[in-house]
């Protein structure tokens, strides 16, 4: 079963399928079966399958029988689409054919869940992606440096001794400083979380500060001081956490792999010539114009 989950047997695999797909087009392309159309009893099961999962329901034998006769309109099109070219030099069919090979190879590639052996490998060679940042709860004194001027620091550092004096030590106190535009008061934010608010400056300070009032720090509205409260330290979680998203992210590497592996034993059979010339003319042309 282990083999089934290597990208190069998802290629062979796929191979196999191409060759079927293009064996049978080529017989149905043939003169004599080009202009025959043929609904099976599978195609049947199928279209009325597909609209009881719609309408919760079994079509009736009108309904059936128009499903039919629109999946019999669909291929005649198809056919005479491609009969007459209109796929040719078509970006949008293009990109469409190759977002269903790159399909194809992912579905290959999902033929087997994982097992939790290879989940845990997989954690354990990017265990640091998944580490859950430290968290801080904090309440600030805002001192605004546009009324206050050149004191703004000495006035900030004051009313910090006045606190870690105090008796009991409070653990917010915004009345001691200037109105503030925001919020005083913030429970077990992340880096990011601060960052966003208050710059990267005072968030870079923050999470190095010792409980109890500290500063002053600055941030892009000016300066403050901070009472470090409740502290979460940065953690990587265990397996059993983030399994689920484990499945996903190891699914959705399996899939890049499956997909490059593809590609790269497609490529094998190809010659490819690039205008090396009018490429790099492009590129002057291109660096030329954003010059300007």
């Amino acid at each position: 079963m282990k083999l089934l989950r290597e990208p190069l047997v998802h290629f062979a695999l796929l191979g196999a399928v191409l060759f079927g797909i293009y064996a049978y087009s080529s017989r149905v392309f043939e003169a004599e079966e080009a202009r025959r159309v043929t609904i099976t009893e599978a195609d049947i099961e199928f279209l009325s399958a597909s609209w009881e999962r719609q309408w919760n329901r079994p079509p009736t034998e009108d309904e059936l029988r128009g499903l039919v006769e629109a999946r019999v309109r669909e291929e005649v099109l198809y056919r005479e689409a491609l009969a007459v070219g209109l796929d040719d030099n078509d970006m949008v069919v293009r990109r469409r054919m190759v977002q269903k090979m790159e399909l194809l190879s992912q579905d290959l590639a999902s033929l087997s869940d994982p097992t939790d052996q290879e989940l845990q490998a997989f954690f354990q060679e990017r265990s640091e992606d998944y580490r859950v940042p430290p968290r801080r709860s904090f309440s600030h004194i805002y001192f605004n440096p546009d009324n206050r001027g050149a004191t703004t620091i000495a006035d900030a550092e004051r009313v910090l001794v006045e606190l870690r004096a105090a008796s009991p030590t409070p653990v917010r106190a915004p009345e001691l400083g200037d109105r503030f535009m925001l919020r005083y008061d913030f429970s077990l934010r992340a880096p990011l979380e601060v960052r966003q608010t208050f710059g990267s400056g005072f968030a870079d300070s923050l999470f190095v500060l010792e409980p109890g009032w500290q500063g002053p720090i600055l941030s892009g509205y000016g300066v403050h001081l901070v009472y470090v409260g409740d502290r979460v330290e940065a953690r990587i979680p265990a397996f059993a956490e983030i399994r689920d998203r484990l499945v996903w992210d190891y699914a959705r590497e399996r899939n890049e792999r499956a997909k490059a592996a593809l590609y790269e034993g497609l490529l094998t059979n190809y010659d490819i010539e690039i205008d090396t010339s009018a490429l790099r003319r492009s590129v002057l042309g291109a660096e030329a114009d954003s010059a300007r």
